[in-house]
């Protein structure tokens, strides 16, 4: 694993512990995405980038907020500096750091790492060489007679969420796309399913980076739409919904 992820992880938790409550949420711009740019996103981001220009760190940058900056290297960082940001400005004790080094597109990912900001917990991946949750391997588990489903159930997802829903014994709606998805890797989890009606609202590439390549060395697989295996450039243009699966019985479930 790239120790310099598992530093800028650090930097990162300290620097948004140390935001007060109040001033999270507040709004400063609008990010390279599209949608507003809160203290708690400026200050994880703002660490990120000084952490590669301080240390010479020979990487672009694709974020959420900063967008693409191309510092003339090959490989990228995939950064989401804060995902779950309504969870961190609520005071919800779940929400990440997402980092993710690669080329390309997802399937170009080779090194990952999801920090929960609250927790200090630590999923990462290399490509090829498997898992781990704070250094111990992970592998998704075997599907049982009650499996759980992890799933965003608010205002903007599409109805067949809900039927898709019924069907597990269990249902959780915690916030965080990267967690919930690390949950499947770390078989906390079966299953996690996003689908917005509206794709503009979709995942993007710097939300689930991390997340899939650790997922997929842990022994489970996630798919778009169409149920495809999930790829998706280095862009935040691309979006896509999201089902993850950690055994053939979970992902019949959702499909």
């Amino acid at each position: 694993m790239n120790e310099d992820l598992i530093r800028i992880a650090e930097a990162v938790r300290s620097g948004v512990a140390a935001v007060p409550l109040s001033e999270r949420g507040r709004i400063l711009a609008m990010g390279a995405d599209g949608t507003p740019t809160s203290h708690i996103d400026k200050v994880a981001e703002d660490i990120i980038i000084g952490y590669l220009e301080d240390r010479a760190i020979p990487l672009n940058l694709l974020s959420e907020e900063a967008g693409f900056l191309n510092r003339g290297y090959q490989e990228t960082l995939v950064a989401d500096p804060v995902d779950g940001t309504h969870n961190a400005c609520a005071g919800i004790p779940f929400y990440n750091v997402s980092l993710a080094v690669g080329r390309d597109s997802l399937g170009g990912i080779t090194e990952a790492l999801v920090m929960n900001l609250v927790t200090g917990d630590v999923y990462t991946a290399s490509k090829g060489k498997g898992a781990f949750l704070n250094g111990s391997p992970i592998r998704v588990r075997v599907p049982g007679k009650e499996m759980l489903l992890m799933a965003y159930l608010g205002a903007a997802a599409v109805p067949r969420t809900h039927e898709i829903a019924s069907r597990f014994k269990r249902v959780r709606c915690l916030g965080s796309v990267a967690l919930e998805i690390c949950s499947v890797a770390s078989g906390t989890a079966d299953a996690f399913f996003i689908e917005y009606s509206e794709i503009k609202k979709s995942p993007r590439i710097v939300d689930i980076a991390a997340a899939v390549l650790i997922l997929r060395e842990a022994g489970g697989e996630a798919y778009g739409a169409n149920r495809d295996i999930l790829d998706m450039p280095l862009s935040l243009e691309a979006r896509s919904n999201v089902a993850a699966a950690g055994s053939k019985a979970a992902l019949e479930l959702i499909s």
